[in-house]
């Protein structure tokens, strides 16, 4: 008589909900969050932590440049992630609000004229 083999199930991190020992992809089709590098791990720093940096005992012009300075380096990471637009895509839109802007006060302008010879009208 065989002896049955019994298949345990691969143990999964608690913390970081990841299968060992498979790759990204089929962690992906698994439904499994893929946790990235450590060099890609940048987790975002509380106020709080700014707040403890600056030391209730510190002078309070102290505690407003180490706020701003990280206000700053959290603008800084924010603004490398936008996408500019290319010199063509900017030149057009350009066009596109001038234009607008254009037919549109043409478009008040004479709304105007002709509210002004009504009232003009009416009051004599």
């Amino acid at each position: 008589m065989k002896k049955k083999k019994s298949h345990k199930k691969r143990r999964v991190s608690k913390k970081s909900n990841i299968m060992p020992g498979t790759s990204i992809s089929k962690q992906r089709k698994a439904g499994r969050q893929v946790i990235p590098e450590k060099e890609d791990l940048q987790p975002a720093p509380l106020k709080k932590d700014v707040y403890k940096k600056a030391d209730n005992g510190a002078f309070v012009l102290k505690r407003y440049f180490i706020i701003a300075r990280q206000f700053l380096a959290d603008a800084k990471v924010e603004l490398k992630k936008v996408t500019w637009p290319t010199k063509k895509e900017l030149l057009s839109t350009t066009a596109v609000v001038i234009v607008l802007v254009l037919l549109i006060a043409f478009y008040l302008g004479i709304v105007d004229l002709g509210l002004v010879k009504i009232i003009k009208n009416v009051i004599k």
